[in-house]
């Protein structure tokens, strides 16, 4: 005869149990690294660390590398190195600049802007890897590349000016997004007479360079203040 075994009272059987009403939370809540990289603001502290890196070792290569003398030092990887990393730089501000309308108005100016942005900052990236492989000479890729910077910077001046009147964009964004996206056309404009043979290019380029080294910092500011918040329009 089998053994029985005595069965306590007063307890609920058990069973499989109900799912939540949303499970997605429970997988946020299991796996929040994933849904925390599928945010547009990873993509922005990524573009902004990397242009960081990149403006350092830009840096170090014309005070160490001094590209411009004839003969070449150890120092040249610096340039190849800052190469790389404008690619990281502007790859990974496309998705910034797509999922940015989700914040603006939903106008044809954004929409337009963002468009030929995204183009400029693939073309910005393909240039770069030309010239690391040697397809491109840098006496030809550079005007290519600076005319690429120019879309990206129109594009900020234009979702900036747009986020401050409709007042979807915090001021402390839009007001350094207007002098950043001026900053660097306004400066080539001025070294135009140095180019012409009127003076210096060199000494004629800081704003230029300016705008270019203070790039980095319109990302992470998005991040911060943007990209982290509610959107207020809903964009295809």
């Amino acid at each position: 005869m089998p053994e029985k075994f005595p069965v306590a009272t007063g307890h609920h059987p058990v069973t499989a149990g109900s799912l939540p009403a949303d499970p997605d939370a429970v997988l946020a809540e299991i796996n929040p690294l994933q849904q925390r990289t599928s945010r547009p603001g990873l993509w922005a502290v990524i573009s902004g660390i990397a242009g960081f890196v990149a403006n350092v070792l830009l840096v170090l290569f014309f005070l160490l590398g001094r590209p411009f003398e004839p003969v070449q030092n150890s120092f040249g990887w610096l340039g190849t190195a800052n190469d790389w990393v404008i690619v990281v730089q502007f790859l990974t501000l496309i998705p910034v600049a797509v999922a940015l309308r989700r914040w603006l108005p939903p106008t044809r100016s954004v929409r337009v802007a963002t468009v030929i942005a995204v183009g400029a900052m693939l073309a910005v990236a393909m240039l770069q890897l030309a010239l690391i492989a040697g397809v491109l000479d840098f006496e030809v890729q550079v005007y290519a590349v600076v005319a690429a910077f120019l879309p990206v910077y129109a594009w900020v001046i234009i979702v900036s000016s747009v986020g401050h009147r409709s007042g979807t964009l915090p001021r402390s964004v839009t007001r350094f997004g207007l002098l950043l996206g001026a900053s660097f056309p306004l400066g080539l404009l001025i070294m135009t007479p140095g180019l012409l043979g009127w003076g210096s290019p060199a000494q004629l380029a800081w704003l230029a360079a300016l705008g270019w080294l203070a790039l980095p910092v319109w990302p992470l500011m998005l991040a911060r203040l943007v990209l982290n918040r509610p959107s207020p329009y809903s964009t295809s």
